[in-house]
């Protein structure tokens, strides 16, 4: 549920999504609202931040979806390891916030997915993420893997990939790779990382390679395809990973 500009789902309407949920069979995650900026230096916009980041929890907890993805903040002219600090502490009251509204102790039915991102002035590459979600808790990332390839222009072979599943694990646990949250797509990009989301096949993100080594590394969770040609590439990808499961089997 794409609430990027507002969240206005109340709690009569959470439950009437919870039930055709629950009815159908479907996950449901949540993008919260674009407007959130943890570095930033107005008072206002900070606190305006948190209560979003609280908004968007709490209705994706009467929703009945568990997964709520962040976009954090921006460097602005901060060194990168202040803005980490920073955003590490106020992500930590926003929880704390959201447990409070809750009232849920744990917070169990809500995790925070703080997003890896895909311009170099965005706060949010892989290492800042993992160990973000490593410091907090109540959080897991969302592994972006078009932003991610964008952003390093790596992580595009099975050899990368394979690697940026181990920093998973050794930051959050091996078994951490059971319940991942990824979003994918084509992407153009430059020297600043991200230009624009692409369907597959205008882009050159090896999306067979992907999901080939989450297939032979056991990586399970929910994979969010955000092409632009979102039906197709759903298709495309579905296509992909029941040949790769065919042909497991037949080795």
């Amino acid at each position: 549920m794409a609430w990027v500009h507002s969240v206005a789902l109340k709690e009569e309407g959470g439950a009437r999504v919870r039930a055709a949920a629950e009815q159908h069979g479907l996950r449901l995650s949540v993008h919260a609202p674009y407007y959130i900026n943890l570095n930033s230096h107005d008072p206002v916009k900070l606190a305006g931040s948190k209560e979003r980041i609280v908004a968007a929890g709490r209705a994706a907890s009467w929703a009945g979806a568990r997964d709520v993805v962040l976009h954090l903040a921006y460097y602005h002219d901060d060194p990168p390891r202040d803005v980490h600090d920073r955003v590490t502490a106020e992500l930590v009251e926003a929880r704390e916030r959201l447990v409070e509204d809750l009232a849920d102790p744990d917070a169990s039915g809500v995790i925070l997915r703080p997003e890896v991102m895909g311009r170099s002035s965005q706060y949010g590459d892989l290492d800042e993420i993992l160990d973000l979600c490593r410091r907090v808790p109540g959080t897991a990332p969302c592994l972006d893997i078009a932003h991610l390839h964008a952003r390093t222009q790596r992580y595009n072979t099975s050899a990368e990939f394979d690697d940026m599943w181990d920093s998973y694990a050794d930051a959050l646990g091996e078994s951490a790779l059971r319940d991942v949250h990824v979003h994918i797509s084509g992407i153009a990009y430059g020297e600043l990382g991200e230009k624009k989301h692409l369907p597959f096949e205008e882009a050159d993100l090896d999306y067979e390679a992907f999901l080939g080594v989450m297939r032979d590394r056991g990586v399970e969770g929910l994979v969010v395809v955000e092409s632009p040609a979102r039906e197709d590439d759903v298709l495309l990808l579905a296509g992909v990973w029941r040949r790769l499961a065919l042909e497991a089997t037949a080795g």
